[in-house]
């Protein structure tokens, strides 16, 4: 992977600029990421829930925030905004 740039928006906001054909790289990571933890073992899930706490995302959360990074950086990786 290469160095990203960095950048800062108009409400001093950093962005980081990612080469388009990483996107799909990170894209892939991200979903197989959420299909393992969405199909989470009891005691991964055990591990989970003491790793966040009570006030902590559940895992079901991560799943899904997973899911829809994943998809957003295959549509913009596809020229989809």
């Amino acid at each position: 992977m290469s160095e990203p740039v960095i950048t800062t928006g108009h409400y001093t906001n950093r962005y980081a600029a990612v080469d388009v054909e990483e996107l799909e790289e990170w894209a892939w990571l991200l979903a197989r990421l959420e299909d393992w933890l969405g199909h989470a073992q009891p005691d991964t899930r055990a591990d989970w829930e003491d790793f966040a706490g009570p006030c902590g995302a559940g895992l079901e959360e991560i799943v899904y925030v997973l899911g829809h990074w994943a998809m957003r950086m295959r549509d913009l990786a596809e020229g989809r905004s």
